[in-house]
């Protein structure tokens, strides 16, 4: 498979860069110089965790709080990298710590229904683009954000979910069992939340357990082929 990933990027980016841009003003809103924020973006690279550490800086939350809230948020973290490690039988380790540290939930929503991903300059072009918005957005909420009406602001973060639904439709009319796994996982999720003690980060771990074996199962019987092609195709 050797062709560049930035295709696949780019609904990823397009959802990527109005968030980083909420995350830059909502960063600069309580205190966080905008060194400091790009500087969050460009080594902690967390999307969600990186909104509740501006939140909980500005609430004046102390620094072991925050990076205990960090990785437990983050945990599931270790386990899509060690599924995407497991389908790396050509490519040679010296990539594996820059394809794990630039993996993300929606980069990894991509590679999940690819059939083939043993290419580490199509993994690595993909990540590193969905990562250039990141950063960029960020900086042009910092720069611009003063410019942009709070009602848009506001607004912005319907663009996470927008994204994952763009990614979830095309794997849905290619495999039912795909969007029925999907549908599972938010049922169980919000079960978890709802009559569990579990924090969110926690019930999403459990989520991603459960919904792996379900999900292994489905792939088993179901495979995400149509007409004898892949999804890739």
């Amino acid at each position: 498979m050797k062709k560049t990933g930035f295709k696949d990027a780019l609904p990823i980016m397009a959802g990527y860069f109005p968030i980083a841009m909420a995350y830059g003003i909502l960063a600069k809103s309580v205190g966080i110089t905008m060194t400091d924020g790009i500087m969050f973006s460009i080594f902690l690279y967390a999307g969600a965790a990186q909104f509740m550490v501006a939140s909980m800086i500005g609430a004046g939350i102390s620094a072991l709080s925050i990076i205990l809230a960090v990785f437990f948020m983050n945990f599931r973290h270790f386990i899509m990298s060690a599924s995407v490690r497991a389908r790396l039988t050509k490519t040679n380790r010296k990539y594996y710590s820059i394809i794990g540290f630039f993996l993300t939930d929606e980069s990894y929503s991509v590679v999940s229904l690819k059939k083939e991903i043993d290419d580490p300059g199509y993994l690595i072009s993909l990540e590193l683009s969905a990562y250039a918005a990141w950063v960029g957005g960020t900086a042009a909420g910092y720069l611009f954000g003063m410019f942009i009406p709070a009602i848009i602001t506001d607004s912005m973060g319907i663009a996470l979910y927008a994204l994952f639904v763009a990614l979830l439709i095309p794997a849905g009319k290619q495999a039912k069992s795909a969007l029925l796994v999907a549908l599972i996982a938010g049922g169980l999720n919000s079960l978890f939340i709802r009559f569990t003690n579990l924090e969110q980060s926690g019930s999403f771990i459990l989520t991603v357990l459960s919904v792996a074996a379900m999900g292994t199962l489905f792939k088993r019987n179901f495979p995400l082929k149509k007409e004898g092609k892949s999804y890739e195709s």
